[in-house]
C-alpha cells in the first residue's frame, strides 16, 4: 500500500506539468490546402479563393467571361489542383478553361497536372526557362518539411505549355479580355501579373504584396523591379490581388517601391564609402530592421543591391 502511495505522490508533480508540456509543444501549421469555400467576388468578372493567411497557399484567382475562364495559380500539387479544377469547372461550366501561374514555385504550379487535358495552360518563355533551369529542387524541399507535404507533392510535376508568349498575351475570354504580362527577374525570373481592365483588377504575383519583397532568384533585380512596379502602377488598378496575404490596392505598389528604393540609395551610399558587401548587409540591416523586420528578405534586397550600385 504504501509503495502505491509514494508511486502516485511521485507522479503528480509530472501530472501537473503535462499542460504546461502540451502548452509549450510549437502549434504545427495547417496543411496548405486551397479551400473552395472561400470562394469570394471581388468584382463583376473576377472571384478569387483567399489564402486565409496559411503558408505555402497562393490566392486563387478565376476570371470569367462568355466563353472562357481563366484560372490564376493552381495550389500544392495535385490535390489542390483538383480543387481549384472543380471551382473553375462549377463556375466556368462548358466555357473553355485557361490557365496561368504568377512563376514557377510549388504552390503556384504543381497542381496544374490536375486540370482536364483540354485545359489551354499559358507560359511566358521566361517562365518556362526557370522551370527548366531549376526543375523541381524547390518542390523537394517543400516535400522535405513535413509528412503532410510531401503527400500533396507525390507525383508533381510541371504540365507543359500550350500557349506561349515573350512580353504580353491578351486573352480573349467573350466579353472580357484578359492581359498576361511578363515582368521578368522579380521574385522569380519568369514571375507574370494577370490585368483585367474592364474590373481594374490586378494579379501582381510576388511583384507586389504585404510581405517584404522576396528576392528567390539568382536573376532578381532591385533595378527591374522597380522598373516592373512603375509598368504595374501605370495600369491604374483599383483592386490588387497579390500572390499570397490580403487583397488590397496600389498602396501595394507603393510600399514596395518605397522598400526598394530606400534599400537601393542606402545600399548604393553605403558602397560609395567603401563598405563590403558584409558590412553594408549590417549597416542598412541596423538602419531599417525595426520597419522592415524580415532580416532574410532583407538582406537578400541588399545583396541584390549590392550587386547592381555603381
Amino acid at each position: 500500500m504504501h509503495i502505491r502511495r509514494r508511486a502516485i505522490a511521485a507522479s503528480v508533480p509530472l501530472l501537473l506539468l503535462l499542460p504546461r508540456i502540451v502548452m509549450s509543444q510549437p502549434a504545427q501549421p495547417p496543411v496548405p490546402m486551397v479551400r473552395a469555400e472561400g470562394l469570394r467576388r471581388v468584382s463583376d468578372h473576377v472571384q478569387v479563393i483567399p489564402d486565409d493567411n496559411v503558408p505555402v497557399v497562393p490566392n486563387v484567382g478565376f476570371v470569367v467571361g462568355e466563353t472562357g475562364i481563366l484560372v490564376i495559380d493552381t495550389g500544392l500539387g495535385p490535390r489542390n489542383g483538383e480543387v481549384v479544377a472543380s471551382v473553375a469547372r462549377r463556375l466556368g461550366g462548358q466555357r473553355a478553361v485557361y490557365l496561368v501561374t504568377t512563376h514557377f514555385h510549388p504552390e503556384h504550379d504543381l497542381g496544374a497536372q490536375a486540370f482536364p487535358a483540354s485545359t489551354r495552360l499559358i507560359r511566358s518563355t521566361d517562365q518556362i526557362a526557370d522551370i527548366s533551369e531549376f526543375g523541381l529542387g524547390l518542390a523537394r524541399i517543400f516535400a522535405a518539411r513535413s509528412r503532410e507535404m510531401a503527400a500533396l507533392l507525390e507525383g508533381a510535376d510541371f504540365r507543359a505549355a500550350d500557349i506561349t508568349f515573350e512580353r504580353e498575351y491578351d486573352l480573349d475570354l467573350g466579353g472580357i479580355r484578359a492581359r498576361i504580362l511578363a515582368l521578368g527577374p522579380n521574385h522569380t525570373r519568369g514571375d507574370t501579373a494577370v490585368w483585367v481592365a474592364s474590373d481594374r483588377v490586378l494579379f501582381s504575383g510576388d511583384v507586389a504584396m504585404r510581405a517584404q519583397p522576396s528576392f528567390a532568384s539568382p536573376y532578381s533585380s532591385v533595378r527591374h523591379w522597380l522598373t516592373s512596379l512603375d509598368r504595374l502602377e501605370a495600369l491604374g488598378p483599383a483592386v490588387v490581388v497579390p500572390s499570397h496575404g490580403p487583397i488590397g490596392d496600389v498602396g501595394f505598389i507603393a510600399g514596395y517601391r518605397a522598400y526598394l528604393t530606400e534599400v537601393r540609395d542606402r545600399v548604393e551610399a553605403e558602397k560609395r564609402a567603401g563598405r563590403s558587401i558584409d558590412q553594408t548587409v549590417e549597416a542598412v540591416t541596423a538602419a531599417i530592421a525595426g520597419r522592415y523586420p524580415d532580416r532574410g528578405r532583407l538582406a537578400g534586397a541588399i545583396r541584390s543591391a549590392y550587386a547592381e550600385a555603381p
